[in-house]
């Protein structure tokens, strides 16, 4: 295994080892929760600071005697290798932590936080785990629930080891091997194009990424997948203006030619032709067993999880001035060809094997690095880091701004940075077809943009959009070339004070993700 593929799979355990935190906290698992730090580990959570092993203990009490359920959906994470010692790490991941609970009154709410991870790893006996750890908190609100009654054939995921994602195997945080590491991607690309298909009302999209005889349990439709794509289509491309299935932290266990994936994913499914437009939004997770019988990996078994679910009224969704909208009716750029007229073939899975199949999963890794550094720079107001993810004759349309790369370093500048308190822009799955030295890149994003006065938030823009972008690799760089937003929905949420005592996100170079993560002395 060659030096970019053992990074590649030292990288890729560390995203699992998150990945198994997060189910440890959801499903109430306090050993693999501990399993996820070595011993002694400092975590600064905000409520609690100290050893992790006081961190555990604290779980109990002031989380799951407190709150109902907790999802806690990733965005992107990005994992920074040192170059000088092999066994130490950093990583940052955008997360979005639900909440939820009852009161004595029997009404519920959701506390929703916007924070990031920003984690020190350190690779012992062969095995990365977290050794010190800082949450940075960027907004928080509170949602109400209820308002979507669901009947007993919705399955609600358990809080113990009874949940059915026990079943699958489970890795320690050790390198991937580079047969894992193309499995794991094609498992990837099979679950962003079923959301591509759903989201893009394209029912054949949605069947090539099932099996024949696959079996789909999707609470209100049980069987075989070609009656799933039958249900599909009346019950939800028909019956939405738009959807967006945005995925979230991704636990893929290979085993031969089976692989096991849990997928958080938030669903978005905005009736925005109403008088008063309302977003269905549903916190789920999809339990799949993938196999690869010749053809592809493809879904054999999916059994989804409801975790909580509300129906929001958004305000307003007609066409923005300059923005370009997600079409749904087959013209959508990511279902035409780079020729016009031309079907692309991203529903045909990569068959490509053995070493041009992992310099494949290796370059996409590339260019996913450069999607996350752009979302860094902007959020922490580094132009020079943002200008790093673009080559220097790149094109942008932004909607409000189309052109050239400098002038769209401005437009940030002015309408981005000075207007708002933060921004946090979290990346969902990303699919990335690569043609040669040329790439193309579909990833879906919920962008928040926090406004304060006298020094409180009050308000958070929040859009979800996806981003179209055409990479290119030149002198061994991959960096953006062209870039086209397409927004799907756009909402307002009123935000709440979050607490000044912990560890606050900061816009700019004074954020904990630039400062060296020791020990507290």
């Amino acid at each position: 295994m060659d030096a970019r593929i053992e990074r590649l799979g030292d990288v890729w355990a560390i995203r699992d080892t998150l990945s198994r935190y997060w189910r440890g906290i959801d499903r109430r698992d306090p050993e693999l929760v501990a399993s996820t730090y070595h011993p002694g580990a400092y975590d600064d959570h905000g409520y609690y600071k100290g050893p992790v092993e006081g961190f555990v203990e604290s779980l109990q009490p002031g989380v799951w005697d407190y709150f109902a359920n907790t999802q806690h959906f990733s965005g992107h994470i990005a994992v920074e290798l040192d170059p000088h010692d092999p066994d130490q790490a950093r990583a940052e991941s955008y997360a979005e932590a639900h909440h939820l609970r009852r009161d004595d009154e029997g009404a519920e709410s959701d506390r929703v936080y916007g924070l990031r991870y920003v984690d020190r790893f350190a690779r012992r006996d062969g095995e990365w785990r977290i050794a010190h750890r800082v949450c940075t908190w960027d907004w928080t609100r509170l949602d109400p629930c209820g308002g979507i009654p669901l009947p007993p054939s919705y399955f609600r995921g358990a809080h113990s080891r009874a949940d059915p994602v026990y079943e699958h195997p489970l890795r320690d945080g050790r390198r991937a091997s580079a047969a894992e590491l193309i499995a794991k991607q094609a498992c990837q690309d099979t679950l962003a194009r079923y959301a591509r298909g759903v989201d893009r009302c394209d029912p054949e999209l949605v069947r090539s990424t099932y099996h024949a005889d696959a079996y789909d349990d999707h609470g209100g439709y049980q069987g075989d997948a070609g009656g799933f794509v039958e249900w599909v289509k009346p019950t939800v491309m028909d019956a939405f203006s738009c959807t967006m299935h945005k995925l979230g932290n991704c636990l893929i266990e290979v085993d031969g030619s089976q692989a096991f994936a849990e997928t958080y994913a938030i669903a978005h499914h905005v009736q925005g032709d109403l008088e008063r437009p309302t977003d269905m939004i549903m916190g789920v997770r999809y339990i799949d067993r993938l196999e690869d019988r010749g053809d592809g990996w493809k879904i054999a078994h999916r059994r989804m999880a409801f975790e909580w679910e509300r129906s929001l009224e958004i305000g307003s969704q007609q066409e923005y001035e300059g923005f370009e909208r997600g079409r749904r009716d087959g013209t959508d750029p990511v279902l035409v060809g780079r020729d016009a007229g031309s079907s692309r073939s991203v529903a045909v899975p990569d068959s490509i094997g053995g070493a041009a199949a992992i310099d494949r999963v290796a370059d996409r890794a590339e260019i996913h690095g450069v999607l996350v550094s752009y979302c860094r720079g902007v959020d922490r107001r580094d132009l020079q880091m943002i200008r790093d993810a673009y080559h220097p004759d790149a094109y942008d349309d932004h909607g409000v701004y189309k052109g050239d790369l400098e002038g769209f370093l401005e437009f940030v500048e002015k309408q981005v940075h000075a207007r708002f308190r933060t921004t946090m822009h979290k990346l969902g799955q990303a699919l990335i077809e690569i043609d040669g030295d040329e790439a193309f890149g579909e990833t879906y994003a919920v962008c928040h943009h926090v406004a304060a006065e006298d020094g409180k938030d009050v308000a958070d823009s929040v859009m979800g959009l996806r981003y179209l972008d055409r990479f290119e690799r030149r002198e061994g760089a991959w960096r953006i070339a062209r870039r086209e937003l397409r927004w799907e929905w756009i909402r307002s949420d009123t935000l709440e004070a979050l607490d000044p005592d912990w560890t606050l996100g900061v816009a700019g170079p004074d954020d904990a993700v630039f400062r060296a993560t020791a020990d507290p002395s």
